[in-house]
């Protein structure tokens, strides 16, 4: 009886360092999101005062930036859950399920921010809030119907405040102000998000059965 004590504590400190490592990727990956890509939203969108001051094609201003912000937004994303995915051993059929999560949210991520190329110029700002949220819910959905770790409340409550924030933004008529407003709630609501998931991960080590 003790012998399968030692082994339940076991699996419950394995368990609950694998709930870190995936909150605290999480964490970093919200928070860097929600740095970068406005700061390059921001480059973008200001890229003829940009070109104007350093004489360099406002088109290839525009390229730069777009093109760094995903080098920098989405690589750094990936090499976090990369990490924390390396560190646990998948070895049984639930974890080789959670491998395929990863490659499925990557993927609704992509995806949902791609079509926002469709949106018309004026709703670009805003169509980053509708993509980000739609991919959040869908991040959620995927973790719950696979199981591979408890649904994350977290990511469903920041999907809902980045729709309600796009409404906002939506009813504000003045189009320099309304993309400010996007870009700021994006931010806020992203690093706010990625504080808690922190702090999440830090209680996962704390907590025992």
């Amino acid at each position: 009886m003790e012998a399968l004590d030692r082994v339940l504590e076991a699996l419950d400190v394995v368990e609950r360092y694998e709930d870190y490592l995936f909150r605290r990727a999480w964490g970093r990956s919200l928070i860097a999101i929600g740095t970068l890509f406005p700061l390059g939203m921001v480059i973008i969108t200001n890229a003829d005062i940009l070109a104007y001051l350093t004489g360099i094609d406002a088109n290839l201003v525009r390229l730069v930036a777009y093109a760094m912000t995903i080098v920098l937004c989405w690589g750094l994303v990936s090499y976090t859950f990369f990490g924390a995915w390396r560190t646990i051993k998948k070895e049984s059929d639930r974890r080789e399920g959670s491998s395929l999560h990863g490659v499925l949210i990557a993927l609704v991520w992509f995806v949902s921010f791609s079509l926002t190329s469709l949106a018309p110029e004026q709703l670009t700002l805003v169509s980053l809030l509708w993509a980000s949220s739609l991919a959040c819910f869908l991040s959620f959905v995927i973790l719950r119907l696979t199981h591979t770790h408890d649904p994350e409340r977290v990511i469903l409550y920041l999907a809902l405040l980045l729709g309600l924030a796009s409404i906002l933004v939506l009813a504000i008529e003045d189009a320099t102000i309304s993309g400010a407003t996007g870009l700021l709630a994006f931010s806020i609501c992203f690093i706010v998000a990625g504080f808690i998931m922190h702090r999440q991960a830090a209680q996962a080590l704390r907590v025992s059965r």
